[in-house]
């Protein structure tokens, strides 16, 4: 974009932000608030938890707190001098008035500004100066029997936003950044390949060869309704049907008929970035309807099960932005589903990814949750990132009965990779410890009963900056192998020999191939 052309969009931008906010504005300015007798912490609990589960000060240090976090929370509350800085980030004109209808960045303060310094005092106060290391746990062996690593000998950059074994055409999709979706044989050479409006995220094929595809629109965080869910034609040459479009930054679509018509509906997650939302699509004679479940930025990856065992299909969701949380819809057989929270997070724990799995064996699904985001306002190591075991207690309530702490832990794939009865897990991290030794970047967790697990890694570990992780019969020998998925990032000066790994041209898949059989 030009210069000129840049001051343009930019002064626009202004000039609608200040139309806005004089539109909204009433003959007499708002009453400011009154300043309260109500402690730091009492404040806190009032207004950090009014949205979210209120971040106690212990969960970051001082510094982090003071020049990270708390001028966010100042820019949410109206309490900070930059709001007109942050508007300014916005070129598009069409995002800038959603976000100033939505009042992300209110113009009036909603709190006194002494009664919001009495909360920055308690947070600064209170928070302690550096965090705690890790909490003991089990060392990761530099060694992994059961697996051999494969290289992607230059077939796809390290820009992966999608990666999936098909089962049907036993093949690997791999899409990236550019909006290339490239099909890949099991020793990862190209078979095939299409360009799409923008990068791929989700995918689902047909047996007639059709595929439905998810794009994101706009990768990096921001709130334009770019995004589509479409399906390409079996040539793969055109989109044979652009099923639903204006989407907010989706990240999955699961199909379910969440309405018992007999046709198939979509249930979509709009991840965004200040706005978002869960929605699900009913299809219908021609196109699709939306029923939004819940309008709010952050959801990561949704379930359909029948929760509550009535023969209706119920949502389990994960919410990862803001007020992090676990939550159920169950389908009220009329088109709208209600909303109960099961588990709930506070917003710098870094939601990351949840599976449903029964690994009791018991009859009913467990929760394995992830969460090491890292990627806003806190860049600091945080020793509660990691994976946890959430044990269902036959009701769809749920306790923690294991937690393995992993820095920046992103994904997990829960397979019995051994064939031993009982599953395993591969997980990876996209913020890990690049210090650490061995790298924490991928850990195969070796089930040995009870909840036990053997970590264990490989030394091409860290060959790859992980985003994605996928299992199948790559090779149709008749166990499960393992794919990861690789984005690259710049992370320091510390690091440049990793980053010179991430960014060899091709260097953007491994697959670790299951020597069981």
């Amino acid at each position: 974009m030009s210069w000129v052309r840049l001051v343009g969009v930019v002064c626009g931008s202004v000039m609608l932000f200040v139309a806005c906010q004089s539109s909204n504005k009433t003959d007499t300015a708002p009453t400011p608030p009154a300043p309260t007798q109500l402690s730091g912490q009492q404040l806190a609990q009032t207004y950090c938890g009014s949205c979210h589960l209120q971040p106690a000060p212990a969960l970051l240090d001082k510094a982090t707190w003071q020049n990270g976090v708390l001028p966010q929370m100042a820019l949410r509350l109206g309490q900070s001098d930059r709001q007109m800085e942050e508007i300014m980030r916005y070129s598009n004109t069409d995002e800038l008035k959603r976000l100033i209808e939505a009042n992300i960045f209110p113009e009036h303060p909603t709190l006194h500004p002494s009664d919001w310094q009495k909360i920055v005092a308690y947070y600064v106060a209170q928070a302690p100066d550096s965090l705690p290391a890790q909490a003991p746990h089990t060392t990761i062996q530099s060694a992994l029997p059961l697996f051999t690593a494969h290289a992607s000998d230059r077939s796809v950059d390290g820009l992966i936003t999608l990666l999936t074994y098909d089962s049907l055409s036993h093949r690997i999709w791999a899409a990236d950044a550019r909006g290339n979706l490239f099909a890949l044989n099991k020793r990862l050479q190209r078979t095939d390949s299409l360009r799409t409006s923008s990068p791929v995220v989700d995918l689902r094929s047909h047996p007639d060869g059709r595929l439905d595809l998810l794009t994101v629109g706009i990768l990096n965080p921001n709130d334009q309704p770019a995004g589509s869910w479409e399906t390409r034609s079996a040539d793969r040459s055109r989109a044979q049907a652009m099923r639903v479009t204006n989407l907010q930054r989706p990240v999955q679509t699961t199909i379910a008929d969440l309405n018992r018509d007999g046709r198939e509906d979509a249930l979509i997650c709009e991840f965004g970035h200040h706005l978002g939302k869960l929605s699900w699509h009913e299809q219908l004679k021609t196109g699709y309807r939306e029923h939004v479940l819940d309008a709010v930025p952050g959801a990561r990856v949704a379930y359909v099960r029948d929760v509550n065992h009535d023969q209706w299909p119920d949502v389990v969701a994960l919410l990862t932005q803001g007020d992090e949380q676990v939550a159920v819809y169950y389908n009220q057989r009329n088109g709208s589903f209600r909303k109960e929270t099961v588990l709930r997070f506070p917003p710098v724990y870094g939601s990351s990814y949840l599976e449903l799995i029964d690994l009791d064996r018991d009859g009913d699904d467990d929760l394995i949750y992830t969460n090491g985001d890292n990627a806003d306002y806190s860049l600091v190591l945080k020793p509660y990132h990691g994976i946890r075991i959430f044990q269902n207690d036959g009701r769809f309530r749920f306790r923690q009965t294991w937690f393995y702490p992993m820095h920046g832990a992103s994904q997990t794939v829960v397979r019995d990779f051994d064939q031993d009865g009982d599953p395993d897990l591969a997980a990876i991290a996209h913020f890990p410890d690049f210090s650490q030794r061995p790298y924490a970047g991928f850990i195969y967790f070796e089930n040995r009963g009870s909840q036990s697990f053997m970590p264990r890694s490989f030394p091409a570990a860290n060959r790859g900056r992980w985003l994605r992780l996928a299992a199948g019969d790559v090779d149709q020998d008749g166990d499960d192998d393992i794919l990861l998925g690789s984005f690259f990032r710049p992370t320091g000066p510390g690091h440049t020999d990793l980053m010179d790994y991430w960014r060899r041209p091709g260097s953007g898949i491994m697959l670790l191939e299951n020597k069981l059989r």
